[in-house]
């Protein structure tokens, strides 16, 4: 069975960011830094709750970095890693992706 869509790359376009709903039933998110494509499960290692306040907003001011709205951690896009806050060291839990010829996002299969 193919993996479902997830979204397609042209979603990321106004904000950088887009929620996901992944097939296991948790939630995701999609982030696009510097033309490159990273997802990780929309998850705070911190409290354990959503990084997510306004929809689609997961980067922070400059586009750099990815940002918990509640806490204001910062993390490394290409790793998922906490370089400030109070979850500092911690990770965010990758998505393993792939983009088909025409766009779409979908989880890779292992």
């Amino acid at each position: 069975m193919p993996a479902p869509l997830l979204a397609h790359l042209a979603d990321l376009d106004a904000t950088g960011g887009l929620a996901i709903a992944l097939p296991d039933g948790r939630a995701g998110f999609l982030v696009r830094v510097h033309g490159r494509l990273y997802g990780y499960e929309n998850r705070c290692p911190h409290r354990d709750s959503r990084l997510d306040i306004d929809a689609n907003r997961f980067l922070a001011d400059g586009g750099e970095l990815i940002q918990c709205a509640h806490h204001g951690a910062l993390f490394l896009p290409e790793n998922g890693e906490c370089v400030a806050g109070p979850c500092q060291y911690e990770s965010l839990e990758p998505l393993a992706l792939r983009v088909d010829d025409q766009g779409g996002i979908y989880l890779a299969s292992e």
